[in-house]
């Protein structure tokens, strides 16, 4: 039983030492949600968005250049967004961002705090949703929006569509809303 409980609580300190994106605030990195799905880990995390964060250069440049505040709270469901691919070779398997992508599509809602990001975890692929606004964002994970995102660019963001390694949506045509970021974990 000892053995169960040491094992246990390693398996839990792996998972909360994952690697948090370079948006997050080192520190302030939060696991909301684990499970064990065909014996890979789903996860969730939340951290505090850094002051100054941006995406990676997309093949367009990087046009937020930084966090702009807004002063409301945003319903992101059905939201347009603006697509760069990231320069490089790689990026996720887009098996496994489409397994995240379906396994979250009927949880309905979620709403991202101002100021956080959010980042899930399976296999090869890692999402983050980053809120540089200064009010709450809500955003609905089917696949009209974070799921079909999420898809959208694990499939077309990788090595074998033109030498990428992942990419970003940037809302309303990079207004500083925020961004979902796809890449490899």
């Amino acid at each position: 039983m000892k053995f169960l409980t040491y094992a246990a609580a390693l398996i839990a300190t792996a998972v909360l030492a994952s690697a948090a994106p370079s948006v997050c605030v080192p520190g302030t990195e939060t696991l909301l949600k684990s499970r064990d799905v065909g014996g890979k880990q789903y996860t969730i995390h939340s951290c505090t968005t850094a002051e100054g964060a941006a995406p990676p250069d997309g093949e367009q440049g990087n046009p937020l250049g930084g966090i702009t505040f807004k002063k409301r709270d945003q319903d992101l469901c059905g939201a347009p967004c603006t697509t760069y691919c990231n320069r490089g070779t790689g990026g996720p398997n887009p098996n496994d961002c489409s397994a995240l992508a379906s396994e979250y599509q009927n949880d309905g809602q979620f709403d991202l705090p101002a100021g956080q990001t959010w980042y899930w975890n399976y296999g090869s692929c890692e999402v983050w949703q980053v809120n540089t606004s200064s009010g709450n964002e809500w955003y609905c994970y089917d696949e009209s929006n974070w799921g079909g995102v999420v898809n959208y660019l694990a499939w077309n963001c990788q090595a074998t569509t033109g030498g990428y390694n992942g990419g970003s949506c940037h809302f309303y045509d990079n207004t500083g809303v925020g961004w979902v970021q796809v890449q490899t974990y």
